[in-house]
């Protein structure tokens, strides 16, 4: 109940945060719209749009923005603002999975480097360096070359390039962190290193990993959308917003419109989360606000005989 009431607190405090600076407010606010959007479409598809977003319509090809076409229409006869609606919850998703997973992994690697040190660490932190020896942006091109057209092709290749930073940002948390009398003492106690992940680390490590996780989805947009605008990795004809602003290159004179509506959408889903991100960042510094506290175990508080014994985490 402590803890309940406590995250309650946390979410209070970070929301009036927030709420109390206008350009944070209103990414939440962008943000918010483009997730009610992609919630929607997804419930009622085709029926929540003016137009069929995949019916080509040459007849109606080109078309500039106007009242029967608020945005216009591409070189298929395509209404864009039902394809931009078709493609929010494809663009919103997608970064969000590459993030989500790269935060697990990097959760998971980075804790064990930190907390163990010794040979798991130079394992795990040259394996990490490995893919970060690469460009990434190259690397998910070639990988999503390779695999071939398909949303869920585009979203590993991301992914594989993704996780290595989350992998630093955990490590460096948790060796901060470990230095605290709280994590020497659990360690004294011999107890679990889940028990000790979950109490010790995780509430101090993860205000950081979920700021740099919010502004990291809009730059897994923006490569996302570098594979649509590059025609790798999304299948021809899918409503991506890159994919539909790769149409610049060869109707900016023309037709400009079929390419920088989309793009434009791009810039603001990206801005959104970036002021969203700016917010975070300030209301979860730990050593700014005093609704986010360092947890210290309390003198009571009994492990679970499956937290420690064989669970024992060696120094």
């Amino acid at each position: 109940m402590t803890n309940e009431r406590s995250a309650v607190q946390r979410l209070k405090g970070t929301l009036s945060d927030i709420y109390a600076n206008k350009l944070s407010f209103a990414g939440l606010v962008i943000i918010g719209f483009f997730v009610i959007v992609a919630i929607l479409f997804e419930l009622l598809g085709t029926h929540m749009t003016p137009y069929n977003p995949y019916k080509i319509n040459l007849s109606s090809a080109n078309l500039p923005p106007s009242l029967t076409h608020i945005f216009g229409t591409d070189g298929l006869g395509r209404d864009i603002f039902s394809r931009i609606i078709a493609a929010i919850p494809i663009d919103l998703a997608i970064p969000s999975m590459v993030v989500g997973i790269s935060v697990l992994v990097g959760l998971v690697l980075g804790s064990i480097a930190g907390f163990y040190r010794g040979t798991s660490e130079e394992v795990i932190m040259r394996f990490t360096d490995l893919f970060l020896a690469f460009p990434g942006l190259i690397m998910a091109l070639a990988i999503a070359a390779t695999l071939g057209p398909s949303l869920i092709n585009a979203t590993i290749a991301i992914t594989i390039v993704w996780w290595p930073p989350y992998v630093r940002i955990v490590r460096a948390g948790v060796l901060e962190v470990s230095a605290n009398d709280f994590v020497t003492a659990s360690r004294a106690m011999n107890l679990s290193f889940w028990y000790i992940f979950k109490n010790d680390l995780i509430p101090n490590i993860i205000p950081t990993v979920i700021v740099y996780a919010t502004m990291d989805v809009g730059t897994a947009l923006l490569t996302l959308s570098t594979l649509g605008f590059l025609g790798v990795g999304i299948p021809a004809g899918t409503p991506e917003l890159g994919l539909m602003a790769s149409s610049i290159t060869t109707t900016l004179y023309t037709y400009p419109w079929e390419g920088l509506i989309p793009a434009a959408f791009i810039l603001l889903i990206v801005l959104g989360l970036g002021l969203l991100g700016e917010g975070l960042r300030d209301s979860m510094d730990v050593n700014l606000k005093s609704h986010i506290v360092r947890r210290v175990p309390r003198p009571l508080e009994k492990p679970s005989e499956e937290e420690t014994g064989s669970g024992a985490i060696s120094s």
